[in-house]
């Protein structure tokens, strides 16, 4: 009896050590959409150092794309994932820029 409380003793822990908690990732579900003008907008994109690139669905998916590779790229530095929500910043109801808010880690 002792040998199999010990070898089921020793699954479980061998067990709870592979399996991996959830991890964090992007939340979709907590996006902000915001209305502005387009030259709120423009502002908002010149101090991001998008001067002159125009702005419309396109550079919406850029800055998307770039913010996640650079929180990819955090993650992999702190072996942590991170989770994160975008505020879009729409024109006539179409997203023109994403952006990811700063959340302070604990």
């Amino acid at each position: 009896m002792k040998k199999l409380v010990w070898s089921l003793m020793a699954v479980i822990l061998i067990v709870s050590l592979q399996v991996k908690p959830a991890e964090a990732a992007y939340l979709p579900e907590y996006d902000k959409y915001v209305e502005v003008t387009y030259d709120q907008a423009r502002q908002i994109a010149d101090l991001l150092g998008m001067k002159n690139i125009p702005l419309g669905e396109q550079t919406a998916k850029r800055t998307f794309d770039v913010q996640e590779k650079v929180i990819a790229k955090i993650e992999k530095i702190i072996g942590k994932e991170i989770d994160h929500y975008y505020i879009w910043l729409t024109v006539d109801g179409k997203p023109v820029l994403g952006i990811d808010p700063p959340i302070i880690l604990a």
